[in-house]
């Protein structure tokens, strides 16, 4: 088993290895793969075929990154990769963090623009920004969202 380590450590060495864009890579692969498992269903299988071919390419993709020895131009693409990344997940943050806190809700002080985050409790209330002192009137209304509004109360 060391021999067997031991020869995989000398073929690693001087590649460029696994990176966020790699990881990045595996995942959208396993993604198509699983929706590949859902489209052989369908009468028409071009989807399927696109899907099927942007499946190979991920991982074939990503392989290539692991195993390339021009770290130099792999490097160059995961910082391209990561700073698309952190233009695109503030975004998505956002929303995760407004549906985990459904009791409270997001307002912005009109002074500083500071992002306050104040208890959903309905009514009128007076709030003071933490980051200028700034007090000012929020009015809070709690809406209720019916799924089937067409079925009544229950």
């Amino acid at each position: 088993m060391n021999d067997f380590k031991e020869k995989l450590y000398r073929f690693m060495s001087g590649r460029y290895g696994f990176d966020q864009f790699s990881r990045f890579l595996m995942t959208a692969g396993l993604i198509m793969a699983v929706l590949c498992m859902f489209l052989r269903f369908l009468p028409f299988r071009s989807i399927y075929y696109i899907c099927s071919f942007l499946n190979t390419f991920f991982y074939i993709f990503a392989v290539f990154r692991i195993l390339s020895r021009n770290t130099y131009k792999r490097t160059l693409e995961n910082e391209k990769y990561l700073r698309i990344r952190n233009k695109v997940m503030p975004f998505f943050d956002e929303k995760t963090k407004s549906i985990r806190d459904r009791n409270y809700i997001y307002k912005k002080c009109p002074k500083c623009s500071a992002k306050l985050r104040l208890k959903r409790i309905k009514g009128k209330h007076i709030t003071k920004c933490p980051k200028c002192g700034l007090k000012f009137n929020v009015r809070i209304f709690i809406e209720y969202k019916n799924k089937y509004p067409d079925m009544g109360p229950y």
